[in-house]
């Protein structure tokens, strides 16, 4: 029997990975909600109110500023999906919600 041990390297190598795929998971979903809250805001808060206005970055840091006072959830997920299925659904998560919630307020503003 052969036990399958990493090296030093190949074990640093898949812990920069994982972090850079984290890092890069967290910018993708910013992205796409930054970017949807901005135009959706852009469609129908700036013309009901009268409002600025919003960049992608102004509009990502109110939705923190939002989820911040909304609270955080911190009950533990009991998925036994590995870190890298869980990463991956998040990859796809963001775009495919952030175009529906788009796709709605486009409908929502035609009838405006």
């Amino acid at each position: 029997m052969t036990s399958k041990t990493m090296s030093t390297g190949v074990a640093a190598s898949a812990a920069l990975g994982v972090v850079a795929a984290t890092i890069l998971g967290f910018v993708w979903a910013a992205a796409w909600s930054g970017f949807t809250l901005s135009v959706l805001w852009g469609w129908f808060v700036v013309q009901m109110f009268g409002v600025p206005e919003l960049s992608v970055a102004q509009a990502y840091g109110f939705a923190l500023v939002v989820r911040t006072a909304k609270g955080w959830d911190t009950r533990a997920d009991k998925s036994a999906d590995s870190y890298g299925a869980v990463l991956s659904k998040a990859f796809v998560a963001a775009p495919l919600i952030s175009g529906t919630s788009l796709l709605f307020g486009w409908v929502a503003k035609s009838f405006i």
